[in-house]
């Protein structure tokens, strides 16, 4: 008899792994803890190596805690990993971190689509808000829409995942990428480092702090990169895809006291880029089929047929305001935020030299926040982190799609105009109700508002078909909140556990035929129970970091495809539900000093659990059953080995490293429709780098899809209309000289 347990829980069942997951993590909760730690006692951890993991500081619960007490699912990458990794943005770090998934949107280029356990948005506009809110030194960014910024200079980042609204407010449902740049020391020093690759890669990074008086330093931080390209013209062969950025921070920090100290910090940022490159895979008898340039979906192309100027320019300006200080017994910090950007888009995206769908997108974003918050231990057994927190935005888009595949001289304009205001309080704090046994709480409430006006217009060979003028406004209410604890089980390892709500804005359509469909619709809700354990073993030379978890998702905002007449409109709706649940693991070894061997692994399970939608956007068909599709940018593997090796190279140290990466298939349509669906992927990466024992000067050679896979990164599907599809980076090589002083 085969007493063997069946493990068949992939998709292809009826939700096996949905319903598995959740009665395991029920059970898990009821594990007794005395049962582990006593496994630990009998393991006999003791204290920490000398050539045990070094500690790593977050601020996952805005406030400096170790990373293993602190309890959340959080991977922390420092500035040295960030480094060792080439890491150039928020994608480049996505294939290590469990369940973080970051590409750009199809067609968009500064516009990241983030999802973190399956919650995530894929929207060019950024009237639609985030799911995963990216925070920079303290800052929530109001939008995506640049949120693929230069990981340089970087002190630190924190993925979180699971929802973070009691602390970092709404539109964190999915979690937080938390970005710390390198603060003014007030130390005379400075870093540099220049690199050169194929596909005309030219980079140039520095920084430079100086101490100006005893109580005020300064300090600049500058980059400059560019690029070629990975696609070629199809007549010229010219390379296309090119990028120019400069970006650059700016610190002006007073220290008057041990008690009080202030930063001035003023961002900049310029580019002057190449539209992403689409390419078109539309099927026979599709609007925008074209036999002589249609792709097969089969094919990953790299050449460019299009015949128009694609551009992408933006300019970003910002000024933060960060004062700390003790007063009555608390720690307070305040944190003040000005930021504008302006984006001018022109995209053809129908990736042919024939003019049948291009669109002429200029948006202005101004947003202003203010938080204000205390910490303060009230007894000796309780700490409390409390605030106000007040947030602006004003977003203005002027759109202009030439759509001549349904008749020349079809011409769509949108000018929609939308404010959004946001204030809300919030605490968090803890309680040792004994020696090992910590319990947690917190609470949000929050107030938003949004006010949307547009008069959108369809032209014909420049006549007037009619205006849609229309306006709409509308506020919401919600009451987050967060119940958990953590036990010390010893003086290496954390149970922690918690459930927790989430809060996601709800919101008008932009982009609209008839004034009735603005909206809004509403936002979106989900509860989350987790379940972790974190353990340092081996007298600290194995990590492992452990998170089950189970999520209820309600009204998520759906993009439902639609036509009026010939012409396809999108609009977002509260359509479904799912239930989403997985698990995380992530180990860290040094077998010898010289060696550090890195995994991580995710489980994901994440699937609509009641969803009617109109799946081939056919009026007379109307809405069909969709449970059970996947969710977008949800794969169900994740997974990544590294290896750094040192070792001695004459006057100074050498490091290898190597890192594989894999993802299973992922979606990125509603409909899960093939154009959409990633195929499973495999990466490996490669460096070596050499550093001086006076750690002046350091040399590296990198490579980063070595094996030069050929995959696509993203796809869009419009019924009857059209396929297209973006592609990932190529192989690329580049050496790297870097200075300290």
């Amino acid at each position: 008899m085969n007493y063997a347990p069946d493990f068949s829980i992939g998709r292809s069942g009826p939700h096996k792994a949905r319903k598995l997951i959740p009665h395991c993590f029920a059970q898990a909760i009821f594990v007794p803890a005395t049962f582990v730690s006593a496994t630990l006692a009998t393991l006999a951890i003791p204290t920490v190596a000398s050539a045990a993991l070094e500690e790593i500081i977050v601020t996952a619960q805005k406030r400096e805690e170790s990373l293993q007490e602190t309890p959340v699912a959080v991977t922390a990458m420092t500035g040295n990993m960030l480094e060792r990794a080439f890491a150039a943005d928020l994608r480049d770090i996505s294939g290590t971190v469990p369940s973080l998934v970051v590409t750009n949107v199809v067609n968009v280029s500064m516009t990241a689509a983030v999802s973190i356990r399956g919650i995530g948005v894929q929207e060019a506009d950024g009237f639609i808000d985030p799911s995963v809110g990216v925070v920079v030194d303290g800052v929530y960014q109001g939008s995506n829409t640049t949120a693929l910024l230069d990981l340089f200079d970087i002190e630190r980042v924190e993925i979180l995942r699971g929802p973070q609204g009691t602390l970092f407010g709404a539109n964190t449902i999915g979690g937080v990428i938390n970005v710390i740049t390198k603060q003014p020391t007030g130390e005379l020093n400075g870093r540099g480092r220049v690199t050169l690759g194929d596909y005309g890669r030219q980079d140039v990074a520095a920084a430079i702090e100086l101490p100006l008086s005893d109580s005020v330093s300064g300090k600049i931080a500058m980059m400059r990169k560019s690029f070629d390209g990975f696609y070629k013209d199809w007549q010229s062969g010219d390379d296309l895809g090119a990028q120019e950025v400069t970006s650059g921070r700016g610190y002006l920090k007073f220290t008057p006291s041990e008690v009080f100290d202030a930063t001035l910090q003023l961002e900049y940022g310029r580019g002057r880029n190449d539209s992403p490159m689409v390419v078109n895979q539309s099927d026979p008898g599709m609007a925008l089929y074209v036999p002589e340039y249609s792709v097969p979906m089969s094919d990953v192309s790299f050449r460019s047929f299009s015949q128009f100027n694609n551009f992408s320019n933006f300019d970003i300006e910002g000024a933060t305001l960060t004062m700390n200080w003790a007063m009555a017994g608390a720690d307070w910090v305040s944190i003040t935020n000005g930021r504008q950007f302006t984006l001018d888009e022109w995209t053809d995206q129908d990736g042919t030299p024939v003019q049948l769908y291009s669109t002429r997108r200029i948006t202005d974003n101004k947003q202003f926040s203010q938080e204000l918050r205390a910490s303060f231990t009230p007894t000796d057994a309780t700490e409390l982190t409390t605030g106000l927190y007040y947030f602006n935005q004003n977003w203005q888009l002027g759109s202009t799609s030439a759509v001549d595949a349904f008749g020349p001289g079809l011409v769509l304009l949108a000018n929609p105009d939308q404010d959004d205001q946001a204030w809300s309080i919030f605490s968090q704090g803890y309680w040792q109700v004994a020696d090992q046994l910590r319990l947690q709480a917190g609470i949000r409430y929050t107030w938003q508002e949004k006010e949307l006006s547009l008069v959108n217009e369809t032209q014909f060979s420049g006549v007037s078909l009619g205006l849609t003028p229309a306006a709409s406004k509308d506020e919401w209410e919600n009451l987050g909140w967060r119940l958990g604890f953590d036990w010390t089980l010893s003086d290496n390892a954390m149970l922690y556990g918690y459930q927790a709500r989430g809060f996601k804005s709800g919101g008008f359509n932009a982009r609209i035929t008839f004034p009735e469909d603005i909206g809004p619709y509403d936002p979106e809700i989900v509860d989350t129970w987790e379940l972790g354990l974190k353990a340092d073993w081996l007298e600290g030379l194995l990590r492992t970091n452990l998170a089950l978890f189970y999520n209820d998702y309600q009204d998520l905002q759906v993009d439902q495809l639609a036509y009026v007449g010939a012409t396809p409109v999108t609009r977002v709706e509260n359509a479904a539900s799912a239930e989403i649940s997985g698990a995380e693991l992530e180990m860290v070894y040094l077998p010898t000093e010289a060696l550090t061997l890195n995994a991580s692994l995710s489980y994901l399970d994440a699937s609509y659990d009641n969803f009617e939608f109109d799946l081939d956007a056919n009026p007379a068909n109307g809405q069909e059953d969709a449970s059970g599709l996947n969710l977008r940018n949800a794969p169900e593997l994740q997974a990544s080995l590294g290896a750094a090796l040192e070792f001695g190279l004459g006057p100074g140290t050498g490091t290898f490293n190597l890192v594989w990466m894999h993802t299973s298939e992922r979606d990125t349509d509603t409909r899960n429709h093939p154009i959409g669906r990633i195929d499973a992927l495999d990466l490996l990466d490669a460096s070596i780098r050499w550093r001086a024992n006076d750690d002046r000067w350091s040399l590296a050679l990198r490579g980063k899809n070595i094996t030069d896979e050929k995959y696509r990164a993203s796809g869009f599907y419009a019924p009857g209309v059209m396929n297209f599809a973006s592609n990932g980076p190529r192989r690329t090589l580049a050496l790297e000289v870097g200075f300290n002083f």
